[in-house]
Order: C-alpha cells, then sequence, then structure tokens
C-alpha cells in the first residue's frame, strides 16, 4: 500500500469546471448524498488514507453510509459520509491531490461528458422529505443499547405498525393492551397501545393516544411488485435521531435481492449476545443503511409510499440490510389499507445496470463446495459465557469487549454457503469463481442448477489474482459469460455486482462506481480495480458490469484476514482484459502460486528493538547492482523509515519495475544514500 503524498495539494473544484446555472423550471435540488470524494479508500491500518497519488472514487448516488449494516455488524471503522444538498449543480470535489487532478484534466472529453449525464440523470430524482408518520420507540432505562427501533403510522387515527424487535424489552412479550412510550417527529411523547402481534412476520400493530393533526400517515406502496434494482430510502431512529433530533434518518439505497430467510437460520445477535431479530421468511435485501434504530422503521419507494418495515435481520452469506414486505405484515395483522400504484420514479443509471445485471444472470452458477478441513476461519474468539445484562455492572465492560469481538468475528467468518461462479464455457463445464471460496482445502464440490446438481473439481488456480478455475463432470446446461475484450474503465463509472443465492433462481445487485484501476494488494505485478459497490460472499467470484451490459471483470479478494470488511464499500475485481489473460493457463491445468516479486532484491532480518539487517542480495536485482551488501543496516526506504517489513513494503507496492528509490543504509557506522532500481525479480510459480 502506497504512503499518502505529502505534498500533495488541493485544488479548488470551480477553478477546474464550470457547471451549467440551473435550467429555469428545472428542478435541481437533488437527494442528500455523499458527496463526490477523490482519495484513497483501501483501509490502512483500519483507517482511509488520503493517497492523492492513487486517485480514487467518485460516488454521487451510491451512498456509503456511516455503517452500511446494523451497528453490531460494522466490520470496519465508521466512515461517516459527506453529505448535503444544493440548488446548483453539485460536484462538490473533497480531498483533491494534485496527481488526481491531472488526471481527471486529461480523462477524454466524451467520458467526461458521459460522467456529466450521468450526475445529471442522478440529480433528476428530487429529495424525499423525512416522513412525519415515522415514530420512535425509546428504549428502556435499563437497557444497554443506544437508542430504540421505530415505527410507522398508517392511518389518522393513530394505527401504527412495527416489528417486535423494535419494541423496548418491558414490552417484548407484552400482549394487546399493553402500553408504551413514543417519540413523534419534534419531540413530543405519546402513549401506545399494543393491539394485536402478528405470527409469522413478528410484526406488530399499535394505536397512538391523541395523535396529532401534523402527522401525516404513511402511505402503502405494493411491495409485492417491488423487484432487485428499484430505488428506495429507509427512514427510522438511527442512533436515536428521532429522539435526540426530532427527524428520521434518511438512506438511499436499491432493492438489492429478494429471498427468503430459512426458517433454520441462526438467530441474529448484536451487542451484548443480545437477540435482533427472530424473523425467518421472504424480504427485500437492501443496500441502503442499517443501523440501530432502523429496526421496525420504514422501507420507502421513490414515491415514499410504504413498501415494509427494516429488520436487523441478515441472510448470512449477504449480511446486507433486510426489510419485512408490507404486503406480508398487512396479511399477518388482518390489516386492510388502500395501496397506492402509482409509477416510481427511475434512475436511468442505476436501472440500466440493473437490465445488464439481469442479462448476464443466466451465465452465473451456485456451487457447493466440500470443506474437507472446515470452513478455514483464522482462530476463533470463543463465545462469552454470559449476557452483558446477567453480570453485575463491574465486570460489564469487559464481558462487552468480549462480546463484540465475537460477534465482528461472526461477521467476517466464512459460513458454509454456495458460492458464486461465473460459466465461462458451458460445452466443456468450465466455472470461475474467486479462489478466496477454497477454504477449508476444498478441491471439489456440486453445481446447483434447477435440473440437479453435477459433480466439479478445482482444475487449477492463480493466487496472486484469487482466480480458481473449475471443471464440471459433464456439460452445463446454462448459456456463458462474455467478458469484455478490452474493458476501458474509469474512475467513476457505473458498475454493477452480480451475485446468485442460495434457494433463489433470480440474481442479487448491488450498484456502485469503480473507484480506482490500479489497485496493488503486493509487490507484484498483480493489479485492481475498486469498487464502492457493497460486496459480501454472496457476490465473491460474481460479475461485475457496466452500465453497457459489458462484464468487465470478477470480484476477488474477501477474506476474514482481508483489511476491508464485507458490505464495506471496499471491494476489488480482476478485469475481464486480466482475467482473459490468466484463463489459458488455467484451462490447461497449470496453478500459479506466486508472481515475481517487484521491489528492492533484499531479505531482511529484524532484531527484536533493533533496525532491519540486510542479510542477503539477489543477483541481477536493482540492489545488487546498486552496490548494498549483506551486513548493511537498512535505515529509510524512499524516504519512509524501515521500521518493520510492513513499512518497506508500503514504501515499495506503489511503485512499478524501472522507478528508482532512494535507499539509506548504515555501514560500518555510516549512512550511505543509494538510489536503487525496482525490478521483478524471482520466478512464476
Amino acid at each position: 500500500m502506497a504512503h499518502g503524498n505529502a505534498n500533495a495539494t488541493h485544488a479548488s473544484p470551480d477553478a477546474a469546471f464550470n457547471f451549467p446555472p440551473p435550467v429555469a423550471g428545472m428542478t435541481t435540488y437533488c437527494f442528500p448524498f455523499t458527496a463526490y470524494v477523490i482519495g484513497d479508500v483501501l483501509p490502512v491500518n483500519g483507517r482511509f488514507a488520503d493517497h492523492s497519488s492513487a486517485p480514487v472514487v467518485i460516488s454521487a448516488d451510491a451512498e456509503v453510509p456511516f455503517c452500511t449494516l446494523h451497528s453490531d455488524f460494522c466490520t470496519g471503522p465508521p466512515y461517516p459520509p459527506v453529505t448535503g444538498s444544493y440548488t446548483t449543480f453539485p460536484l462538490p470535489f473533497q480531498g483533491v491531490g494534485r496527481h488526481t487532478w491531472d488526471m481527471i484534466l486529461a480523462l477524454p472529453t466524451r467520458l467526461f461528458a458521459s460522467a456529466l449525464m450521468v450526475a445529471v440523470s442522478a440529480c433528476a430524482m428530487q429529495a424525499l422529505d423525512a416522513p412525519s408518520g415515522v415514530v420512535a420507540l425509546p428504549a428502556d432505562r435499563a437497557q444497554e443499547v443506544p437508542c430504540g427501533g421505530a415505527a410507522v403510522v398508517l392511518a389518522v387515527d393513530g394505527l401504527a405498525v412495527t416489528l417486535a424487535e423494535a419494541l423496548p424489552d418491558s414490552a417484548a412479550k407484552a400482549g394487546e393492551g399493553h402500553q408504551i412510550t413514543v417519540v413523534l417527529p419534534g419531540g413530543q411523547r405519546r402513549q401506545a397501545t399494543v393491539l394485536k402481534r402478528g405470527t409469522t412476520t413478528t410484526a406488530v400493530s399499535l394505536r397512538i393516544i391523541d395523535l396529532p393533526a401534523g402527522i401525516t400517515p404513511v402511505r402503502l406502496g405494493d411491495s409485492a411488485l417491488a423487484k432487485v434494482g428499484d430505488n428506495l430510502w429507509t427512514a427510522g431512529n438511527s442512533f436515536g435521531a428521532l429522539e435526540d433530533d426530532g427527524a428520521a434518518a434518511m438512506s438511499r439505497g436499491i432493492v438489492s435481492g429478494r429471498y427468503t430467510i430459512p426458517a433454520d437460520s441462526p438467530t441474529v445477535r448484536g451487542r451484548g449476545g443480545r437477540g435482533l431479530s427472530e424473523y425467518r421468511g421472504d424480504v427485500l435485501e437492501i443496500d441502503a443503511a442499517v443501523n440501530d434504530g432502523n429496526q421496525g422503521g420504514a422501507a420507502l419507494d421513490g414515491n415514499g409510499n410504504l413498501i415494509g418495515l427494516v429488520s436487523l435481520g441478515t441472510a448470512r452469506s449477504r449480511r446486507l440490510g433486510t426489510v419485512v414486505p408490507i404486503h406480508l405484515v398487512m396479511k399477518d395483522l388482518a390489516l386492510d389499507l388502500p395501496v397506492v400504484r402509482t409509477a416510481v420514479p427511475i434512475d436511468s443509471r442505476t436501472q440500466a445496470l440493473v437490465r445488464a445485471s439481469a442479462n448476464i444472470a443466466p451465465g452465473l452458477a451456485l456451487v457447493y463446495l466440500e470443506r474437507t478441513n472446515g470452513l478455514g476461519n483464522p482462530q476463533s474468539v470463543p463465545r462469552p459465557p454470559r449476557l452483558v445484562e446477567e453480570v453485575p455492572k463491574h465486570e460489564r465492560e469487559r464481558l462487552q469487549r468480549w462480546w463484540d469481538a465475537y460477534y465482528h468475528q461472526q461477521q467476517m467468518f466464512y459460513t458454509d454457503q454456495a458460492v458464486t461462479a461465473l460459466v465461462v464455457d458451458a460445452k466443456n463445464g468450465l466455472l470461475l469463481t474467486a479462489a478466496s471460496h477454497l477454504h477449508g482445502d476444498s478441491v471439489r464440490g456440486e453445481v446447483l442448477l434447477p435440473s440437479g446438481s453435477i459433480p466439479c473439481t478445482v482444475l487449477a488456480t492463480n493466487l496472486p489474482l484469487d482466480l480458481a478455475l473449475l471443471k464440471a463432470d459433464r456439460a452445463l446446461t446454462t448459456t456463458e459469460i462474455s467478458f469484455a475484450v478490452s474493458p476501458q474503465l474509469a474512475v467513476g463509472q457505473g458498475v454493477a455486482v452480480v451475485g446468485r443465492h442460495v434457494g433463489d433462481n433470480g440474481f442479487t445487485c448491488t450498484t456502485g462506481v469503480v473507484s480506482t484501476t490500479t489497485r496493488r494488494t503486493a509487490q507484484n505485478d498483480a493489479v485492481f480495480a475498486q469498487t464502492d459497490a457493497m460486496a459480501n460472499y454472496g457476490s465473491l467470484g460474481g460479475a461485475v458490469v457496466d452500465g453497457l451490459g459489458a462484464v468487465v471483470g470478477m470480484v476477488v479478494m474477501l477474506s476474514p484476514e482481508a483489511d476491508w470488511g464485507l458490505n464495506s464499500g471496499v471491494a476489488l475485481f480482476v478485469d475481464s482484459a486480466t482475467i482473459a489473460r490468466a484463463l489459458p493457463r488455467l484451462i490447461n491445468g497449470t496453478s500459479t502460486k506466486r508472481a515475481p516479486i517487484v521491489g528492492l532484491g533484499v531479505q531482511l532480518k529484524y532484531p527484536e528493538g533493533g533496525r532491519p539487517t540486510i542479510t542477503g542480495v539477489t543477483k541481477g536485482t536493482g540492489a545488487a547492482d546498486a552496490g548494498i551488501q549483506a551486513g548493511d543496516i537498512l535505515l529509510k526506504v524512499d524516504g519512509f523509515d524501515a521500521a518493520s517489513q510492513l513499512a518497506v513494503s508500503r514504501a515499495l507496492i506503489r511503485h512499478r519495475a524501472g522507478d528508482k528509490v532512494e535507499v539509506l543504509v548504515e555501514r560500518a557506522g555510516k549512512e550511505l544514500v543509494l538510489a536503487v532500481e525496482i525490478r521483478a525479480f524471482g520466478d512464476e510459480m
């Protein structure tokens, strides 16, 4: 990983771009969105670094929220979004380094014009005001949670609905007639009576007593018609927004999947081991933000109509937020209210990506891999023996940290699930997936097709690129994936990540943009692209498509050891041109365990508490030609302190073969500065 550029300069957006003024009669007020940010979004030691020499991300309408999932499932530090609303054409560039501007200004005119039209399309959707019909359900004082859940008002007589997981502990098992407190927008408090508890959806109906006239009930939409790719909003009491600030917190996303959470799925748990959701059944998966306080809140379509209640339940293979469809809730509670069926605003950029995803989805297959040595997860934190609330107060802080570590690993650890693979040659039964899926020493499995399963084996792998080629025992009766010959990826280009899901013959789809096209994770020539689309084990090995329908890559490099988490807004993929170069070797059954190293050509020994000593120099490398000798003490590389192997690697990974760097060594008590050429050395094997 590269270090930040200490000499980075920040240019004014106004100096580089002249945007048209608002057109008369045209609405240019945009939804709150994550501002365009250009900088490095690959976490370095748990933080985002602004590596201005490696320009990444431009994301307008695919918000990377504070936490994509419930906060207990955050797999990395909190990254608050930069949000804002603008009355003129919004392109707020922040943290822009000199090299970044050079790259942007060098983009072809047609590419910039295309990006400009995409941004105009995104802005065409008006902001959705926070609905006054979403209210908070405060937690009991004794509950050690950041906030309570939410409920949605459906009628002027105070009728409201929520989920059992949103109720305070004192009402968790309460029946009809029990009263709870609700907080209305603006801070007013009222009492609400429990009317009925559902039996299949965990839904609960309430009657809010003396509902003020200023509270507008939320209209019902038709959740039965919701489909993958539909735009939506979540509105709830996220981290106490309604309780503390008087208005529901909003997040925008899309329906990223439709499937069923199986009845035998384990309980979803959070802080202190508390059960979060007991719902099992049909859900809409969403990539909008779902956090503490969203449970029981509203999922709204682009017109603000209610299509479901937000749940903290997740599918373990996907780990994205879910919504209980409102038509199931209404049926479970025996409620009958008018449903609004109006055309929903279309985000043309997202819809183009969803159409492209649907077109290539038949070329994706589910593969169940046998794991002879278990799931291949790292050494685990044992499950705490008790819940936090069950121990004396002086023991709670320690136990809370234990639970936090345990459930963090549960969100990152592999699960025993079928995985996504791309059919690259149906006649010969060849499928391509991520080598990361081969944990637990997996070498065989089964391709799961609607017509039945077909045994398959691992033919070959390319570990530097995280590719694995599988061969089925017979031809596959599916379509094939056709990779783009020349993907022409550009920062800011819209892409979708497409996967399959267990028990579902459809597909899942999350959307975002290309964040960077030159990501390196090791000192070799393996280059990856990066997207901010949400990615998880369900989409690992899945296709990356652009708005024109081309398959431009495959998702790789997700694992419990990765620096970035699942659904973190950081996902690496191998571009289609690189895949095309790697496939012939894989088809021949030849595996690649390592790529040639790109670096100095020295071997280092790090004595405890001392400076690294060079113990050997590889012949024919830049270090050998520069005169570096065994016994030299390495002090600095390219200006960075050589305090650890990781520090040296980070100093070198930003460079390419042929670059020269200054190396500071100590020899016989004297410091020497040597110019060393970076070269590739070592055989591919």
